[in-house]
């Protein structure tokens, strides 16, 4: 990830490919950068097949990647090319779903037929400034973790929450990168604690 995106956060929507939130049965908002004309139905309907309550699923996908969450009646999805980490991607989605839940009475709003997903255009303003505002809203911490294997410092996004609603510290988590993978302790300060090399499977 280019260290300049990751000190301000720059043009963060020329890396992102779609935002939408979706019901069981329709898609409610969706935003893509203005110069997109792609359509990324098939893959809001690929992550309904899967989505579990208050879990992050996390996809690869070529040259992009995707993460989604169900929250109650909703699934928030959100694409990206692969500079992304997935902590970056999680911490707007749980952004999105706060001010969308503020702005809108969902339950109310689903309990209606022919619900169009007009009424939800106005939401594009919430994006617009979540985007251009991002560094300004401290939602991600910067960590530095050696990787022996790359043998040099890398800069690794942690969304606050993790570490803000975590139970126990040091708080563990895994970044995977370049076909290998660390596992990072981290404290209830951001300071990392210890890592380790880790194999995984799938």
């Amino acid at each position: 990830m280019d260290n300049v995106f990751i000190s301000n956060f720059s043009n963060l929507n020329n890396h992102l490919n779609f935002i939408n939130i979706s019901s069981k049965n329709m898609s409610l908002f969706e935003w893509k950068p203005p110069s997109s004309f792609r359509s990324y139905i098939l893959d809001v309907n690929l992550v309904k097949e899967y989505a579990t309550d208050d879990i992050f699923f996390h996809i690869f996908k070529g040259n992009s990647k995707i993460v989604h969450i169900k929250k109650g009646d909703l699934i928030y999805t959100i694409g990206a090319n692969n500079d992304i980490q997935f902590q970056l991607l999680e911490a707007i989605l749980e952004y999105i779903d706060e001010k969308f839940n503020e702005m809108y009475d969902i339950k109310v709003i689903l309990s209606f037929e022919n619900v169009s997903s007009n009424i939800f255009t106005r939401f594009n303003i919430v994006i617009d400034s979540l985007l251009e505002h991002f560094k300004k809203l401290d939602l991600v911490k910067i960590i530095n973790a050696y990787c022996r294997v790359c043998k040099k410092i890398l800069p690794i996004l942690v969304k606050k929450s993790f570490i803000d609603n975590a139970e126990d510290y040091p708080v563990p988590l895994v970044y995977s990168h370049k076909g290998h993978a660390i596992l990072i302790f981290i404290d209830k300060n951001f300071d990392v604690r210890g890592v380790e090399l880790v194999n995984t499977t799938a």
